[in-house]
């Protein structure tokens, strides 16, 4: 038991000195990122928001307002739709985003990645945020890949996070009281704040890396499902008890033209865009997608709160009429399919509302801190080492130099 502890005492050091930068890197801008959303509607409020609705809250036609959007992204379309909301006072946006651009690093890898805002009233366009310089997706990059081309960047973040999880089981191995007595969990479960500045610090490593183990093991866990396929497939197989995830290929649906003809609409965005909300009165904001040739359709994406992504759905409509032809809706995905489609919203804490967002934004600080804590240890007993050890070797030379030197007699002596 004392060479297995010996071990895991050995792994848990030298793999917290060889990452530990790394997830405090990661930890921060974590950290950081969790209330991105509630800052920059504040930040950027006159740019999100209306100034002033008209009473009779009536908007332009969506076509037009889709138009002045790509026109101000200075494109011919708008791959990812005009986002629209119940909200009357929230501006409309559209985003665009192109990459695929040969780069080593993460934003020299885009194109372009920007959305503009319009006012659905009076088409003004009432700003246009560039995302690649916004510090939110700057701190996104640095988490998501350091910075650099995802295929650079990302595998260094992922066997990061991976030898992270190990680090958080095996200080649960060392935090494991030897005894379960009052004394051994006073040790384990309380922060002994009048004691020395070692003590202190231990505490801080040991007690809240317990406290935080569970929720710290999901938010790593969560951030391997983007590159590990077992990841996802673990999460499938929690909800259904199924490993394999299922078929994600599906009937394409196109508009029938010729049978479309007798409803054909002048307006059939328009049309979309009002059978849209029949279908939802109560989402927070649906985005309407053009048909990118003859046979697609309006592609309609339904968000229904403005905090999560995991309960989207989706509708198609007939370009010719607008008129309902298919439907993939959140309440009729399996629980594996929901579970897995909950992954961001768990690792940002956003399935929890905002108590989940600070209990994420506290486990987050808390890992970060682990590494510096560690260190300190670590770093404070090889001083004491070497102190030790140089007191040591001045002692050997000072009893060496105290010696007495036998002397050899010469023959007058002897005589």
């Amino acid at each position: 038991m004392k060479k297995f502890k010996a071990f895991i005492l050995f792994a848990h050091r030298w793999l917290g000195l060889i990452t530990g930068l790394m997830v405090v890197i990661l930890s921060i801008t974590g950290c950081l990122f969790v209330f991105h959303q509630e800052i920059s509607n504040w930040v950027r409020h006159d740019t999100f928001i209306a100034d002033e609705v008209p009473a009779h809250q009536q908007t332009l036609p969506i076509s037009e307002l889709q138009a002045k959007a790509a026109a101000a992204l200075n494109t011919d379309r708008l791959p990812y739709g005009l986002t629209t909301y119940k909200n009357p006072q929230k501006n409309w946006s559209a985003m665009l985003y192109k990459g695929g651009v040969d780069s080593w690093t993460y934003f020299g890898s885009m194109e372009t990645y920007k959305t503009a805002y319009i006012n659905p009233y009076n088409g003004q366009i009432e700003g246009i945020v560039n995302e690649k310089t916004d510090f939110f997706q700057i701190m996104k990059g640095i988490h998501w890949s350091l910075l650099l081309a995802t295929p650079i960047g990302q595998p260094i973040v992922v066997w990061s996070t991976v030898i992270f999880l190990i680090l958080l089981i095996t200080g649960m191995v060392l935090w494991w009281p030897k005894k379960w007595n009052k004394i051994g969990r006073k040790r384990s479960f309380k922060i002994k704040w009048g004691s020395t500045w070692r003590r202190v610090n231990y505490d801080l490593h040991n007690v809240l890396g317990f406290y935080f183990l569970i929720i710290s093991i999901i938010i790593g866990f969560t951030g391997l499902y983007w590159y590990f396929p077992f990841a996802k497939k673990s999460m499938h197989f929690i909800a259904s008890g199924e490993y394999k995830l299922p078929e994600t290929t599906s009937k394409a649906v196109v508009s029938d033209i010729p049978d479309s003809l007798s409803l054909t609409t002048s307006s059939p965005m328009q049309h979309a865009y009002t059978n849209a909300w029949a279908e939802y009165p109560e989402a927070y904001s649906i985005a309407l997608v053009a048909p990118v040739d003859s046979e697609g359709t309006i592609y309609a994406t339904v968000r229904p709160d403005g905090q999560t992504y995991y309960g989207n759905s989706s509708l198609q409509f007939d370009q010719q009429s607008g008129e309902l032809v298919s439907t993939a809706r959140y309440k009729h995905k399996s629980a594996g399919a929901k579970l897995v489609g909950m992954n961001y919203d768990i690792h940002v804490g956003a399935i929890g509302g905002l108590p989940g967002k600070i209990i994420a934004f506290l486990a987050s600080l808390i890992c970060a801190s682990l590494p510096i804590t560690g260190f300190i240890i670590w770093w404070d007993r090889k001083k004491r080492q070497w102190a030790k050890e140089k007191r040591r070797n001045r002692r050997d030379e000072k009893n060496k130099n105290n010696v007495p030197q036998y002397k050899v007699p010469d023959k007058a002596e002897i005589v």
